[in-house]
């Protein structure tokens, strides 16, 4: 409640920054036998195929946006249904309100993590976040990174359990066109930061003073 007031009234999101060195097994090694499958998502056509679902909470243009920066998605199936995902990004990724997320190049980013809500409680997230280590390690990358908020005591346990630490902390405040982040050190070593592109910036402040204007 706390931290979710700091974001509404104040603009003021902070996060954990999360690390764990990429394994060449992945999760699967633990599994115990299940219908759940896994494998690296990165056909267009069948992405797109999956965005009719409403359940799954993905949109043509995330998936085509995510493609064409190079984003794979790592996804879960019981049958022939996907059922849970998550996306692995190797450069700048765009987060919310304009704000960019970067990170070191010897990493790989996690994001937008999702899991039906009938599947919870499997250990599915575990497994997702794990599944492509192997792939990214060929691809030169040596670690894992992403962020949690505070708040999200959940999400934090669960990332204990593939071996995630925290490496530090970040966040940024929105306040009057303004845009301000911060991080510490451990964070700083990883590379992580959030920012928002100049041309973004320029936009954002344009906006905010034309809002000014109108209501004088």
């Amino acid at each position: 409640m706390f931290f979710d007031r700091l974001r509404y009234y104040c603009g003021v999101h902070l996060v954990r920054i999360t690390g764990r060195p990429l394994t060449n097994f992945g999760w699967s090694a633990w599994r115990k036998k299940t219908s759940i499958t896994y494998r690296l998502l990165v056909d267009r056509r069948e992405l797109l195929s999956h965005c009719a679902d409403p359940a799954l909470q993905l949109s043509t243009n995330f998936v085509s946006a995510a493609l064409a920066r190079g984003d794979i998605c790592v996804a879960a199936f019981d049958g022939g249904r996907l059922v849970a995902y998550e996306w692995v990004a190797f450069g700048p990724t765009p987060h919310i309100g304009g704000v960019w997320v970067e990170f070191d190049k010897t990493a790989r980013y996690g994001y937008k993590q999702f899991v039906l809500p009938q599947y919870r409680g499997q250990r599915i997230a575990a497994a997702l976040a794990t599944h492509g280590d192997g792939w990214c390690k060929r691809r030169g990358c040596s670690r894992a990174v992403s962020f949690i908020d505070l708040d999200n005591k959940a999400s934090w346990h669960a990332s204990l359990r593939v071996g995630n630490q925290t490496v530090g902390y970040a966040g940024y405040v929105t306040i009057f066109g303004m845009f301000i982040s911060f991080r510490t050190f451990g964070a700083r070593q990883t590379g992580f930061r959030f920012h928002r592109p100049v041309e973004q910036a320029a936009t954002t402040f344009r906006t905010s003073l034309e809002n000014e204007r109108s209501a004088s």
